[in-house]
């Protein structure tokens, strides 16, 4: 391996240089907010704000109703909205949102932000506990993207590497952050094969319970009306966002979101699509079945990868999660040496998605996971060809 790089994501400039990239972004939400002037800003947020305040009125089952929910935008901005801004998702995330839709719309906009961004840092902290490495990672490209239109993907990305930083240290706790994440349910396919492969049963029954605990809970607040109306309404969903022919839009990123836009045929997409979650489920449970002896940051850093890999719906607003896998692959970097290129790649993947600001493509995402995979792969075969060691510390 090459050598250490032990100033990387320690040293001053990294630091200084990915608060600067915070500040801007910012200065860039509040500025775009709060302070523009004339009609508040529309943006994916304003569906989160429509969809929390008829569930508080409680109506939470007409947030899945396009009419209804474009008139709630109506009322909020007092003014026709044009487009179609929907509530995609489970009742469970109603819990998340109603507190920020109880706030006027901007404030309770920049709040979930704040809010989202906190648990963000958390988890990258719970990672890799240095300020440069959190700075960092807060400065990656898709986080400004998420924040801009008020979507929910740096909740996910702290649940996500929550879930992976605390699993072998305490994972029962894993197991209620895996649990939270389904309030984002495509994201937890490839975990359930995960740990019962690898034997991790308290992890499993505790993301198990709170998932059951969170959807009753759900059924309680919102009405079993809620969850009828989200089910009915998925498949409509899937219909128009994923099987729409060349129309599809090239903001999913998947590659089955490609091969409908580049073909139109279906079939064709579902097939490559499904190679692909294959490949990547397999790659990712040789890792993680080879544990103790491997690196558990390989582990980590290819779950998240396949994570996004096997979902065909995976939105720009999604992508901050690639912090936390790299996150992951720096701290063994940091502790084992990074090896050749190892650095520059890791930029790159967190980079890359910038490309969606200026021209999306369905490729974007799932070329960042693979490359992520891939080095995933390299780190744990790089340890397997290694002298013999003691096993690594939890991820």
């Amino acid at each position: 391996m090459a050598g250490s790089g032990g100033a990387w994501l320690t040293g001053r400039s990294l630091l200084f240089g990915s608060v600067f990239v915070v500040i801007i972004y910012a200065a860039l939400l509040v500025g775009g907010i709060v302070m523009r002037a004339g009609a508040p800003p529309i943006a994916d947020y304003l569906a989160f704000h429509a969809a929390g305040r008829l569930a508080a009125e409680g109506a939470a089952a007409d947030a899945y109703d396009w009419a209804v929910l474009h008139a709630a935008h109506a009322g909020i901005l007092g003014e026709p909205v044009p487009g179609r801004l929907g509530w995609l998702n489970p009742p469970t995330f109603f819990f998340a949102i109603l507190p920020f839709s109880a706030l006027p719309y901007r404030l309770g906009w920049l709040v979930w932000i704040l809010a989202s961004g906190v648990a963000f840092a958390l988890a990258a902290r719970a990672i890799l506990p240095r300020a440069a490495a959190v700075a960092a990672a807060l400065a990656v490209p898709p986080v400004m993207f998420t924040a801009s239109v008020g979507q929910n993907g740096l909740l996910t990305a702290a649940l996500l590497g929550a879930t992976l930083a605390l699993l072998d240290r305490r994972p029962v706790a894993a197991g209620i952050a895996l649990g939270l994440l389904t309030v984002k349910p495509q994201f937890g396919l490839l975990f359930p094969i995960l740990l019962a492969a690898s034997g991790r049963w308290r992890s499993f029954l505790a993301a198990a319970a709170t998932a059951l605990a969170l959807a009753a809970a759900a059924c309680l607040a919102f009405g079993t009306e809620a969850w009828i109306a989200f089910l009915e309404a998925s498949g409509g969903n899937a219909e128009r966002l994923l099987a729409n022919g060349q129309d599809v839009s090239p903001r999913i990123l998947s590659v089955h979101a490609f091969v409908m836009r580049a073909t139109g045929q279906e079939a064709l997409a579902a097939a490559l699509h499904a190679l692909v979650a294959l490949a990547a489920t397999v790659v990712t449970l040789r890792l993680w079945l080879r544990r103790p002896e491997g690196p558990e940051e390989a582990r980590a850093a290819a779950a998240i990868a396949g994570a996004f890999l096997v979902t065909p719906y995976v939105w720009g607003y999604d992508m901050p999660a690639i912090a936390m896998a790299a996150l992951f692959l720096a701290r063994a970097g940091l502790r084992d040496g990074f090896m050749p290129a190892e650095r520059a790649l890791i930029v790159l993947a967190c980079a890359w998605p910038a490309v969606l600001v200026a021209q999306p493509h369905p490729l974007v995402g799932p070329a960042a996971w693979l490359l992520i995979l891939v080095l995933a792969w390299r780190r744990d075969r790089a340890w397997r060809l290694a002298p013999a060691r003691p096993s690594t510390g939890s991820a």
